[in-house]
């Protein structure tokens, strides 16, 4: 695929800057026209993009070479790095001209200190260094780091596998993480932490949003490591695809959806620590023998074009709309002012009494996408009484299965290990239970609400058509003086039809093919992105605002199972010397924690709020969208009404001002659909479609 004209960092900020620009153009003829929800609208949009931010965690296990990864990136030493575990806290880099760091502690306080000394309180190299690093929350280095110059935040996180709350605390961040760069040692490559990892921590998040660094790659011959890197892709792919079969079953669409992800899967060998000595000493043999700069170029790529794909959808679709709507009512101002007043006045009844008709009919619109909610939690039922039996299931299984070979492994100090070795595998399995049960709820809160956005359309279209009659009560197409504004009407319908994003095109204000228009641009558009990328795509293409919970698997399954303790009386247990006896005691106290813990949570209750909210969401955003269009018709014919009944009419230099508004937003659209088209390439060539 050729290159877009955001594929890279500068031109991916001129492109945000343009875009930008275009829209506080818009804002301003919105403004001259009183056209207070298209600012509204126009305004969120507006603020969305300046507090765009991108989160990528660098996660792995420890002694893997995150550190030394992120510090080939920076061209210098600044995160420590040791042959033994070093990081202790989480430490994110992003963007500043002059390098500082900034300390949070856990207590509420900061202290920005010099970045030399950064070691002195995130390692645990010496005693005073740990017992610091464990009053700090986060360790923020502001550098002059390229990577980071567009709202891109890289996070250190503290190696897994290390200890309990240092992989805790990578846990914790990664629900916050738009992507992630996960890093292996090509010496051991994709152990079964890593695998277990992936499966039930980065898969959840989201495959398409990984990239796979193998560092180490400098100490095999070519041929070796290719086959090392080809062993890793092949294992991440076979960990993948297992999972999914068990999630989701083989011939569901969800597994042939992580089918298609499976192609994009990217793995990068390379050497950090011989990029960074290349890059410090100006080698550039050196640094092309690291094979870093094609990893560079993807990530690159991925926070620039991916990255791109996503965010950029909803403010280019917000020009397109509110550019037709800066039209509309510019030809309805120029058509209303050359009327006469009891004419006007009448067709001013018959538009309000339309206006009415719209409310009630959204009204009832919304009476529907509440009772497809609660249908959508009825369905979900059997899954959710399936969950705890499903759990302790899956722990008697453990016990059942679990090797005890003799009645010494029960008793003393290797009882007490028998116990925590049992233990950890039945915390592990029923993670795993909760996760896989947990995917398949998510999986159908999402697919219920990408149908129901597209149910909607039907409702959209009804909806435009209703306020074009309203238009064409002032507006005679046919009686138009040649001013311009249907001419530029149909250059901004040309493109918003074409992009295929919006699903259809405005003719003459007589139809109106404007599905997906008031999610934000594009259900089927939507639709089929969130089938390949999650309901995160869903999200972002239909520019609904992120703050209801949509990781139902971290905030609810991860943190039930997470305050399983198994801690019991090893006297009471232990009390029996037979195995088989061991272990229906062993299960017994599982169930007994189990039921507790079944008791203190209410996993319906949970799935129905994330499904109240996320249909609430869509709800919220119909209504602002639809109240800002119906809101600006009724204050502008409010206007006009107040003008023609002070005999006001459209003089010649109004006339030139609307001409030039035209012009303008003529090559607004047109500038917005050249990217438009740029962004379907890239998911196009991200998913194969």
């Amino acid at each position: 695929m050729s290159e877009t004209q955001f594929s890279s960092f500068s031109n991916y900020k001129q492109t945000v800057l343009e875009i930008t620009g275009d829209l506080k153009k818009i804002r301003e003829f919105s403004q001259r026209l009183n056209l207070e929800g298209n600012v509204s609208s126009i305004d969120g949009v507006l603020k969305r993009l300046a507090e765009d931010t991108f989160n990528v965690a660098i996660v792995g296990e420890f002694k893997r070479g995150k550190s030394t990864l992120i510090n080939a990136l920076l061209e210098k030493d600044v995160l420590p790095t040791d042959v033994i575990p070093t990081t202790a806290t989480l430490n994110k880099v992003t963007y500043s001209v002059t390098p500082f760091v900034r300390i949070e502690y856990n207590d509420g306080r900061t202290e920005d200190i010099d970045i030399e000394k950064l070691s002195e309180y995130v390692t645990k190299l010496t005693p005073e260094s740990t017992k610091i690093a464990q009053s700090i929350k986060i360790a923020t280095v502001y550098y002059p780091v390229n990577y980071c110059k567009n709202g891109v935040t890289i996070i250190d996180t503290p190696g897994l596998n290390d200890e309990d709350s240092m992989t805790q605390v990578t846990l914790s961040v990664l629900p916050q993480a738009d992507a992630a760069i996960m890093v292996m040692m090509a010496g051991s490559p994709f152990s079964q932490y890593e695998c277990d990892f992936l499966e039930n921590k980065i898969i959840a998040s989201d495959l398409g949003r990984v990239l796979f660094v193998v560092t180490g790659i400098d100490l095999y011959d070519e041929d070796d490591g290719q086959k090392i890197l080809n062993l890793i892709k092949k294992r991440i792919t076979d960990s993948v695809l297992a999972k999914a079969r068990r999630t989701y079953g083989e011939d569901s669409k969800e597994y042939a959806a992580y089918q298609r992800k499976l192609g994009s899967i990217h793995v990068y060998g390379l050497s950090a620590k011989k990029a960074l000595k290349a890059k410090q000493k100006g080698d550039p043999d050196m640094l092309a023998k690291s094979r870093f700069p094609e990893f560079e170029s993807a990530l690159e790529r991925f926070l620039t074009e991916d990255r791109g794909a996503v965010m950029l959808n909803v403010p280019l679709n917000r020009i397109k709309m509110s550019s037709v709507e800066l039209i509309k009512a510019a030809q309805l101002r120029e058509s209303a002012l050359t009327m006469r007043k009891e004419e006007f006045d009448a067709k001013y009844e018959r538009a309000m009494e339309e206006i009415k008709k719209i409310q009630t009919e959204r009204q009832n619109e919304f009476n529907r996408i509440s009772l497809n909610a609660k249908q959508t939690y009825q369905n979900l039922i059997p899954t959710i009484q399936n969950y705890w039996p499903s759990i302790l299931k899956a722990a008697d299984e453990v016990v059942d299965n679990y090797p005890i070979t003799s009645v010494k492994e029960l008793k003393g100090t290797a009882g007490q290990e028998t116990q925590e070795a049992i233990t950890k595998a039945v915390r592990d399995a029923i993670c795993r239970t909760s996760q896989d049960i947990m995917e398949r709820i998510q999986v159908m809160i999402n697919d219920a609400l990408v149908n129901e956005a597209e149910r909607l359309s039907s409702f959209e279209n009804n909806f435009y058509q209703a306020t074009e009659l309203i238009q064409e009560l002032f507006v005679s197409v046919s009686g138009q003086d040649g001013s311009g504004v249907e001419l530029a009407l149909g250059v901004v319908a040309s493109s918003i039809g074409g992009n295929g994003v919006l699903g259809g095109i405005y003719l003459g204000y007589k139809q109106a093919g404007w599905k997906g228009a008031l999610l934000g641009g594009g259900t089927s558009f939507a639709g089929s992105m969130a089938s390949a990328y999650g309901l995160g795509m869903l999200i972002g293409a239909l520019a609904i605002p992120l703050t209801w919970p949509v990781l139902l698997v971290t905030t609810v399954g991860a943190g039930i199972i997470g305050t399983f303790a198994g801690k019991w009386a090893v006297g009471t247990i232990f009390a029996q010397d037979q195995i088989l006896k061991f272990k229906q005691s062993f299960k017994k106290a599982i169930h007994e924690e189990l039921n507790c813990m079944k008791e203190e949570n209410d996993i319906s209750d949970l799935v129905r709020a994330q499904i109240e909210s996320a249909f609430d969401a869509l709800k919220d955003k119909i209504r602002t969208e639809t109240e800002n269009i119906l809101g600006d018709t009724h204050n502008q014919l409010t206007q006009l009404k107040v003008e023609l009944a002070q005999a006001d009419s459209m003089d010649t230099q109004e006339r030139k001002a609307l001409k030039q508004m035209m012009s303008e937003l003529e090559k607004i659209s047109s500038h917005a659909d050249t990217i438009s088209r740029e962004l379907t390439l890239v998911l196009a060539r991200q998913e194969g479609i």
